[in-house]
């Protein structure tokens, strides 16, 4: 979160990190970022969910938790695959 944070920074992008509850606003005209577990119930126009190749394989946990994060895109979802962990060779884009 932090890198993409920092990233966002860099190209001057209006953005919203959240770290935990406290003040955040859904409709703000933002990039938010936030972890699959913060976006639970949330939906979004286009979700981007970074570093799946980094999810672990083994385990409905980790599955539940790429389904809650898919599942927030309304419109569009991007999916990064990087990584080396074994969740990556579920996608046939590889």
């Amino acid at each position: 979160m932090d890198g993409c944070a920092q990233a966002l920074n860099r190209w001057q992008l209006p953005h919203h990190v959240r770290k935990g509850s406290g003040s955040f606003n859904p409709v703000e005209d933002t990039i938010k970022v936030l972890t699959m577990h913060a976006s639970k119930g949330l939906g979004f126009p286009v979700v981007a969910l970074m570093g799946v190749g980094q999810i672990p394989a083994e385990g409905r946990d980790e599955a539940r938790l790429f389904y809650v994060g898919a599942t927030r895109a309304m419109q569009g979802l991007l999916i990064g695959v990087g990584g080396d962990g074994s969740f990556r060779t579920r996608f046939a884009i590889i």
